[in-house]
């Protein structure tokens, strides 16, 4: 009787603890956050992927009540800060501000073993105005086709400038697995600022960057638009066709923005991050006109559960290509 008893008392301890436990949790997310909030960027100071993520963490200052400090962790497309954080205390006080295309391409190529699922997803918030296929205003290509004809008609002559195992490179391989395109690939740097310098300078023929950052060479007659490798055309530059409908369905690369959280953060604190993030998103005039400005960016946000479905679908369009990076 003794041991039964025994037994009983240690199972009412066990269910006090479970019942605690929740109450623990919500409390702890009730009290989030109650100081400073790491934010590592992925990408180097001044790039696009930099600029979302100050603006947002600026806005999320006043939102939260706490300080927002970003801080640049650049090298190997995003990696080595992913790698660094990923495992960080999931404690909610340390973020990691990325683009979701980086996550994905690297996964694909082989410069990382891991995907979104290494984390836990707290919003994809932003889209990036997309990037553009590019050549100088003398080339004779105008379209895709033209341009990849061109390309097989003298193999490995036309110097195409892109960012190893960035969405460049997926750009590149996607074009000669799907329409035999035949480029001299040529690493010309992992800033689209670098590509389009060596563009410009006749270092390389073609390149693919950011729109924002050919915008002045564009309206000047310096540089073309062959596509946008958006899903959609650029609401601010609709006359500029997709590479999706210019015959090259699978050429589509949405860099979207995204922060993430160490794996193991309690649900509620996302939960918590996500909607703030949402009512920036939606309701700040101020994050409007910074984005329109800067990045010809419509607002665009997802829950948690749509975050991780769209962080999904990337993932299986890029993971298609694997064994084309690798």
């Amino acid at each position: 009787m003794k041991f039964k008893s025994n037994k009983l008392l240690l199972g009412a301890a066990v269910m006090a603890m479970c019942a605690v436990a929740p109450a623990f949790a919500a409390d702890a997310a009730a009290d989030y956050p109650n100081k400073t909030i790491n934010m590592i960027c992925t990408h180097g100071a001044g790039g696009d992927t930099d600029y979302n993520a100050r603006l947002i963490s600026r806005l999320l200052e006043k939102e939260l009540g706490v300080s927002v400090v970003v801080n640049n962790v650049p090298g190997a497309n995003g990696s080595i800060a992913l790698t660094q954080y990923k495992d960080e205390n999931p404690d909610g006080y340390t973020l990691i501000a990325t683009n979701a295309m980086s996550l994905s391409s690297n996964e694909a190529s082989g410069l990382s073993d891991y995907g979104y699922e290494a984390f836990e997803p707290v919003a994809v918030y932003g889209k990036q105005c997309g990037e553009n296929l590019l050549v100088r205003a003398d080339d004779p290509a105008n379209t895709l086709e033209e341009l990849i004809n061109a390309s097989k008609e003298k193999p490995e002559t036309i110097k195409l400038g892109i960012a190893m195992g960035g969405s460049s490179y997926v750009a590149a391989l996607i074009m000669a697995q799907d329409k035999g395109a035949q480029f001299a690939l040529v690493d010309a740097g992992g800033d689209g600022a670098e590509r389009m310098t060596s563009l410009l300078g006749g270092h390389i023929d073609v390149t693919i960057a950011p729109y924002t950052l050919a915008k002045e060479y564009i309206e000047s007659g310096k540089v073309k638009s062959i596509c946008t490798l958006m899903s959609e055309r650029l609401p601010a530059v609709p006359s500029i066709p997709t590479a999706k409908e210019s015959g090259v369905p699978n050429l589509v690369i949405d860099t979207l923005y995204a922060i993430l959280a160490p794996k193991g953060t309690d649900p509620a604190i996302v939960e918590k991050l996500n909607a703030a993030v949402l009512k920036i998103v939606n309701n700040s005039e101020e994050y409007k006109e910074a984005i329109k400005v800067y990045n010809f960016q419509e607002p665009y946000a997802l829950n948690v559960q749509d975050s991780i479905n769209r962080l999904k679908e990337l993932r299986e369009h890029m993971m298609s290509y694997a064994e084309y990076l690798q």
